[in-house]
């Protein structure tokens, strides 16, 4: 979907879109979306500098990497965004130095806004960097795989590495503190 800068009105546009599931693709290798995506945002405008706000509601699919096994999650996303049209650039820049208030904003091509592209980030910047099931997660005996979530397995665990002894001594200093 996309807005035409120059079809914009004065006034704020206000914009409430489902994309039905598998319209669009979220890549990220661990993840997936399991549900339609509802976008509700307002657009403002001062000429082609652009302000949105809104949110971003789906469901991710994906496998808890601790015990591997499959979940899926809301996904709830709000945000409040700031786009510029692309700066014409000479064709021979290669680097391009980036001032600080500059680092907030996004950029366009100046004609027309994707906001498939807008939705995707959003998406993609909400999902954790490592999926777990639930914060207690024992994961899987790393000896017989059993999932100790759901029982013990009676392997003997690996003595802790001695190299890490002193580490472990200052743990324990901290917990009688």
């Amino acid at each position: 979907m996309f807005i035409e800068i120059e079809d914009l009105k004065p006034e704020p546009l206000h914009v409430e879109h489902v994309y039905p599931a598998g319209e669009l693709n979220l890549a990220h290798e661990d993840a997936a979306l399991s549900a339609p995506i509802t976008t509700v945002f307002t657009l403002t405008h001062k000429e082609a500098a652009l302000r949105i706000n809104g949110t971003v509601e789906t469901s991710v699919r994906f496998r808890c990497s601790r015990c591997l096994r499959e979940i899926v999650k809301p996904l709830n996303s709000r945000f409040e965004l700031s786009y510029l049209p692309q700066p014409k650039l000479p064709l021979s820049a290669h680097e391009i130095e980036l001032k600080y208030e500059e680092m907030d904003v996004g950029f366009y091509d100046g004609l027309r806004f994707d906001v498939n592209l807008m939705v995707l980030e959003q998406i993609e910047l909400s999902i954790p960097m490592r999926f777990v099931c639930r914060e207690d997660c024992r994961g899987l005996c790393p000896s017989c795989g059993t999932d100790l979530n759901e029982k013990d397995c009676g392997c003997k665990q690996a003595d802790p590495d001695t190299r890490l002894a002193s580490l472990l001594e200052f743990k324990y200093k901290m917990k009688d503190r």
